[in-house]
């Protein structure tokens, strides 16, 4: 008998440009918060894309390894 059940693979819908958004939004209306990460596994987005405009939007992205962006 194992210990672990098998991994659960995500069922879920991709997030959009609206989800991206709303993330960004609530992270960096929180008191005190000055960045946001998200994992871009969770997008229906290409992290070119979504770097693209998040700079044209006046933010700082920065990679943080090979699936999270750091957005401040």
């Amino acid at each position: 008998m194992s210990k672990l059940d098998t991994r659960p693979e995500y069922k879920g819908s991709l997030y959009s440009w609206e989800d991206l958004n709303r993330i960004l939004q609530a992270s960096f209306n929180q008191p005190g918060e000055a960045w946001a990460v998200i994992d871009l596994r969770q997008f229906s987005i290409p992290k070119n894309e979504i770097i693209a405009e998040a700079e044209k939007q006046g933010y700082k992205v920065f990679e943080q390894g090979d699936y999270h962006l750091r957005f401040e």
